[in-house]
């Protein structure tokens, strides 16, 4: 996706010659993000590029009125998991171009957990048929806990090189800094990004400590998007670290980070607003990086401070400014215009030279997309799966147990490990509703081996039921959690006949089901399709199961991650502090 200079003088030399811009966006006030300041000015665009800003009244094959509202550069999403939204390049598009948002700065390792290097190169190729632009952050992890849970994907450190030589890749994708601390091989990994002038995207969930982010901050991690507080935002921004304000559906740390920064900071140039994980619901619901910036500003943020994070600071960050990130000649035409720069309705977005969307309405379609077989047929579940493996089992037949019980927070990826005591019955360890302890359980799926994770969950407030997942960071096996074994096997059962997704059953019944045939992470269907389904599913999931979550599969994605505190579960067991636990303690009879 790099450009040569040539082709930008070729550009500027065509439009000099005919006279003729293909595009001119006039009586606009223009955003300049470079110097923070706003003047009237016309925007020419020869083609996919900007060529003059001028108040000369020059012809054009296409002239765009702004009418006297600003123009923007097109937002950029600076650390995004494509398949988190369910949705594949062509049809994401859809829903993020009326949101301003023209640039993602996409990890992929989801998919390269469930497929490897082909499937980042799939997804990679899906998305130049795309209406967005989406730079890679090199998965640095596939898998995130080697020895600790069992992926459909490798990538070693042959793969990663080969991914961040090509001009696509901006980054080496998030490390955990426990892997970072405790083998070399990752910080050998940081020393290739460095070599080919890439930043190293961090995950440093939790730290506080200052010797700690020393330590990160020296052994070359440039960034991080787990910052909670301004506390933790502050502490990274001071060592060089830069912070990608997260706002996504289950994680959402802008209002508690920016709040408290606006009294400690004056400079805003390593701050930048991420989505990390969002649905589709969330997205056309509230918005995506205009919601960010438009949330920044009811805070109290500079207009242009809000919009500066939005575009030239992560396009200079990733050392794409050459590119993207500003409205200034030789620049891609990714561009935006707005009625006002606080309340930021969006009236017109150019991607690349080509007006894509325009007073409420898309002005482009996207082409359907077939699937080899390899990147459909990803469930793999033993034959001799039962419902009673997905049961924590003891050593006695009837008493109490004192278990690990993976505690979630709603809206954060955080959890805590609580211990609780609970009957046993049949050499069974059983569910408590009154306390709304539940069954959790990973199934393995990409190989076929007989591995169940088993475990109890605190806070889905399921009041009978089961719902399971085929996407479950960051291996992807499937995840199940429910009141009675039944249930949680049928709807492990129905992923494996649905190629993955989302299940919902009660009472023996399916109730709700999301279809999620590539890689058992995202849809090719339409993206209203989709968000229909998702729409219905969580409805379902809280008028016949009882949950009051506002968003389950969201949260049930996440139970899982071994690399955020306190407990994570994988195909394998109990992980905490990147050991194998025994989830339970103790038994009394």
């Amino acid at each position: 996706m790099g450009e040569t200079g040539l082709g930008l003088r070729e550009s500027y030399r065509l439009s000099a010659v005919s006279g003729t811009p293909t595009l001119v966006i006039r009586n606009g006030f223009i955003v300049d993000v470079i110097t923070g300041g706003i003047f009237e000015s016309n925007v020419e665009v020869f083609d996919d590029k900007i060529v003059g800003l001028t108040k000369e009244e020059r012809s054009s094959r296409l002239v765009v009125d702004a009418r006297g509202g600003y123009v923007i550069p097109g937002f950029i999403d600076s650390h995004i998991h494509i398949e988190s939204t369910m949705l594949i390049p062509q049809e994401l598009s859809k829903i993020l171009i009326p949101h301003g948002v023209t640039t993602l700065m996409a990890d992929p390792h989801e998919i390269a957990n469930v497929l490897g290097l082909k499937g980042i190169e799939l997804l990679v190729e899906m998305s130049r048929s795309s209406k967005i632009r989406v730079f890679i952050q090199v998965p640095s992890r596939v898998p995130t806990a080697p020895g600790l849970e069992t992926t459909g994907g490798e990538l070693g450190e042959k793969e990663i090189e080969m991914l961040l030589e090509r001009d696509y890749a901006v980054s080496l994708g998030e490390l955990n800094y426990q892997n970072v601390l405790r083998d070399p091989a990752y910080v050998n990994r940081i020393n290739i990004s460095r070599r080919y002038r890439k930043r190293s995207n961090g995950h440093m969930a939790g730290v506080l400590e200052e010797e700690l982010l020393n330590m990160l901050a020296s052994t070359g991690l440039t960034d991080d998007h787990e910052a909670v507080s301004a506390e933790e935002a502050f502490g990274r921004l001071i060592r060089g670290i830069a912070v990608f304000v997260r706002e996504g559906s289950s994680e959402r740390n802008l209002a508690d980070v920016l709040k408290g920064l606006r009294n400690k900071i004056r400079d805003y140039r390593l701050l930048m607003f991420c989505s990390d994980d969002k649905h589709p619901t969330d997205i056309l619901r509230e918005g995506h990086i205009d919601y960010n910036v438009r949330k920044a500003i009811e805070l109290g943020l500079d207009p242009l401070v809000a919009i500066q994070m939005a575009t030239i600071n992560p396009a200079i960050y990733f050392r794409v400014d050459d590119l993207i990130g500003s409205i200034t000649p030789g620049r891609k035409a990714d561009l935006v215009v707005v009625d006002s720069l606080e309340k930021l309705n969006i009236r017109t977005v150019v991607f690349n030279g080509e007006v894509v969307y325009h007073e409420g309405r898309l002005l482009f379609d996207s082409p359907k997309i077939n699937l080899p077989e390899w990147a459909v047929r990803t469930i793999r579940l033993n034959p001799g799966l039962k419902q009673d493996d997905l049961l924590l089992k003891t050593s006695i037949e009837k008493g109490r147990a004192l278990v690990r019980v993976i505690e979630i927070t709603p809206g954060q990826i955080l959890k805590r490990e609580l211990l609780e005591w609970l009957k046993v019955e049949n050499g069974i360890v059983l569910s408590d509703l009154n306390r709304d302890i539940l069954h959790i359980a990973i199934v393995e799926r990409h190989k076929g081996l007989l591995n169940v994770g088993k475990a109890f969950v605190k806070g889905f407030k399921l009041r009978k039921g089961a719902i399971a997942s085929s996407v479950s960071h960051d291996h992807h096996n499937i995840a199940v959690v429910g009141v009675d074994a039944l249930d949680m096997y049928i709807a492990v059962k129905r992923l494996s006949e649905i190629n993955g997704g989302f299940v919902a059953v009660s009472e023996g019944r399916i109730v709700g089901e999301i279809p999620l045939e590539f890689a058992g992470l995202m849809s090719i269907r339409r993206y209203e399709e989709v968000v229909e389904d998702l729409t219905r599913l969580n409805n379902a999931v809280r008028s016949v199961l009882g949950s009051e979550l506002s968003n389950p599969f969201m949260q049930l994605e996440f139970v899982s991650l071994p690399s955020v505190p306190e407990l994570g579960l994988t195909d394998r067991g109990l992980v905490k502090d990147y050991k194998i636990v025994e989830p339970i303690i103790e038994v009394s009879s």
